[in-house]
């Protein structure tokens, strides 16, 4: 995205509006545009009393207008250089946010609270296909860094151009953590020095195009999802490939539960656009061919 300005859609619910807006002032580029999109649902007719002289759907609107409005002021203010314009959006809270979508490069969402949100992101996060951002309930630090999780195939790229990228702008160092299986037999010391090896010659390019960001890179024996997320939990910002139906993988929903319920700091979930992993070229085999 370098030279490019960048068009972003930032989805509010008016739930710690502000909170929400403090992350987006930071982790957005100069220059991006903006758009501040809540979804309005009107109340259906048969949900109100008809002989009541007051308009609660208008006045639903009325206060979702307001508080759009007000977060993008917020945001004007505190970042200047952006440009930011706000939409209300009306219907289905997934499929508003679906459309808003659309050529977007990149969409902000606060992580939802219940099951009905939670369904709503699930089948949002199943349609779009530009990486989206979840912020949680931390509060931004001065310290935190950016951390990215590889699984050691074709989705790889991707997270570590998204995380290198954040890092850079952020001016913070960048954890990279891969998750790796000991072999059953033969000498593992051996095994580990040899997969470290490979995993850092495949971040040379990255740090060549990158030189002002520090990288850290270890490796995870065996660990799970959760564990990996764990290490990184108190990055600024983790970034990680998220798995759709269609793509040969199954942990869609493992992802996702593990990003609402433990992540409290925002989580930059890149979408996989292939139909299918079979043929994708594992990270230790690309490494050797570089």
């Amino acid at each position: 995205m370098a030279g490019q300005r960048r068009r972003v859609v930032f989805g509010i619910s008016g739930h710690r509006t502000a909170h929400l807006v403090d992350w987006a002032a930071r982790l957005l580029e100069r220059a991006d545009r903006v758009v501040v999109v809540e979804v309005y649902r009107p109340i259906p007719y048969t949900a109100t009393d008809w002989q009541l002289p007051v308009d609660h759907s208008g006045s639903l609107r009325e206060l979702t207008r307001h508080q759009v409005a007000n977060a993008a002021a917020q945001l004007r203010l505190s970042r200047p250089d952006l440009a930011v314009t706000e939409e209300l959006a009306g219907g289905a809270i997934d499929l508003a946010l679906t459309g808003a979508a659309q050529s977007a490069d990149l969409m902000l969402l606060g992580i939802p609270h219940s099951a009905r949100t939670r369904a709503m992101l699930s089948r949002l996060l199943a349609e779009v296909d530009c990486p989206v951002l979840l912020i949680g309930p931390a509060e931004p630090g001065s310290t935190d860094g950016v951390a990215a999780v590889l699984r050691g195939d074709s989705a790889d790229d991707a997270v570590l151009q998204a995380a290198f990228e954040q890092a850079h702008r952020e001016r913070r160092g960048l954890l990279v953590l891969k998750r790796w299986q000991p072999p059953l037999d033969g000498n593992v010391r051996y095994a580990e020095t040899a997969e470290q090896k490979l995993l850092d010659n495949y971040l040379a390019g990255w740090q060549e195009r990158y030189p002002r960001v520090g990288v850290a890179a270890e490796l995870r024996y065996g660990e799970t999802l959760p564990e990996l997320m764990d290490h990184g939990d108190h990055a600024g910002l983790l970034v990680l490939a998220l798995p759709r139906p269609g793509t040969g993988r199954n942990d869609f929903e493992a992802t996702l539960d593990e990003v609402i319920g433990h992540r409290t700091h925002p989580t930059m979930l890149i979408p996989e656009r292939e139909t299918a992993v079979v043929g994708s070229v594992p990270l230790i085999d690309r490494a050797r061919h570089r």
